[in-house]
């Protein structure tokens, strides 16, 4: 590369990010694939779970390398001070929460993924945003939500639990939440309501929500572990007769500590009856309605107008893969929506993709 160095053509080193010798990371890429596949494939050979030993603990005291080191020196450290020490939710022995294992072939696909590093933006027009698209329109046919409704892959259960609740709040709200917030006190407060059973991934989305866990009335239980629906109509009662807003409805599809499933008929009925908006958290427990033998089970779930629930625990997908649902779409987008001019779509070319999925969501990519 010719560059000007003191008003004079200098030829400078051009940096790059490509491998020096392709045929080398070619061949450390098919060692890593066929350690990996070895790896999974004699996983119950190990234990599910072991601690990892001094040796290794002081590796990662290390302090900030100067330089860099190979690629074959750092996956030889993977392999020794790495591998050996999982989590253990890929053993089939691992019972100590509810995580998915993911699945070999998965490991196929990681590579074609990180091969591609898609953004997948949705105004982007790449065939990622259409298998995106593709997926949720699957999802949406799966659990029972109509094709209009509107839907976005996120990490997981918890960030689909923000999504929905979030809506919850713009959807019910008599004033503009957006603009003026929740701290207003000409206004009244905007309550929730859950099982004490509920993730806590709810209370912290609450809170960060603005609405406060003063706002949050976590209804206790029956012996089954799921919401008391008498308990828990007597609170909105008591709520709206105080001057309070009851707002929102958290229902249950597998509960974390026991699996418990809500009622979702009878609190899309107590919803219905008090203009508040149902959510579902599914995390667990949404797929229960593609077998035959637990459907039943989380009878209503559609009813929700906004379900929450991950790919990576019953799916199988790897880590991180979670979905969040919602059946009004203009609420879901009136939600998130700003569009600078850096991602605005136009009419032809790369930019001019079927959907920003930044409108449904906190995340741009």
């Amino acid at each position: 590369m010719i560059a000007k160095v003191d008003n004079q053509e200098t030829e400078v080193a051009e940096s790059s990010l490509d491998p020096d010798d392709w045929d080398a990371l070619r061949d450390l890429g098919r060692a890593a694939v066929d350690d990996m596949i070895e790896y999974l494939r004699t996983i119950r050979e190990r234990p599910v779970w072991q601690d990892l030993p001094a040796p290794s603990r002081r590796l990662f005291d290390e302090p900030l390398p100067q330089e860099g080191s190979s690629r074959e020196a750092v996956y030889r450290q993977v392999k020794q001070h790495i591998l050996p020490y999982p989590t253990g939710n890929i053993h089939p022995r691992f019972w100590s929460w509810v995580g998915g294992t993911g699945t070999p072939t998965q490991l196929i696909a990681d590579v074609v993924i990180s091969a591609m590093n898609s953004g997948s933006l949705g105004f982007d027009e790449a065939a990622s945003t259409y298998v995106e698209l593709q997926l949720l329109g699957w999802l949406k046919e799966m659990l029972g939500y109509p094709p209009d409704s509107s839907g976005l892959l996120v990490s997981g259960g918890s960030m689909a639990n923000l999504v929905g609740l979030a809506v919850a709040r713009t959807h019910v709200a008599p004033y503009d939440v957006r603009k003026t917030g929740v701290d207003s006190s000409s206004q009244p407060r905007l309550i929730y309501y859950a099982s004490t059973e509920t993730h806590s991934s709810v209370r912290k989305a609450i809170e960060l929500l603005g609405i406060g866990e003063q706002s949050l009335r976590l209804i206790p239980v029956t012996s089954d572990f799921t919401i008391d629906l008498d308990v828990l109509s007597r609170a909105i009662d008591d709520d709206r007769n105080a001057g309070h807003l009851p707002a929102c409805i958290v229902g249950n599809a597998g509960t974390v500590n026991t699996g418990a499933t809500d009622s979702f008929g009878d609190l899309a009925e107590i919803a219905g009856q008090n203009s508040m908006w149902l959510h579902a958290d599914g995390a667990f427990g949404a797929f229960a309605r593609m077998s035959d033998s637990a459907r039943a089970q989380v009878n209503g779930l559609e009813h929700a107008d906004s379900l929450a629930f991950d790919l990576h625990k019953w799916l199988y997908v790897q880590y991180d893969c979670g979905c969040a649902l919602v059946r009004n779409p203009d609420s879901h987008k009136g939600t998130f929506s700003v569009i600078p001019s850096y991602i605005r779509n136009f009419d032809r070319g790369l930019a001019s993709g079927p959907v920003n999925f930044s409108e449904y969501g906190v995340q741009l990519s």
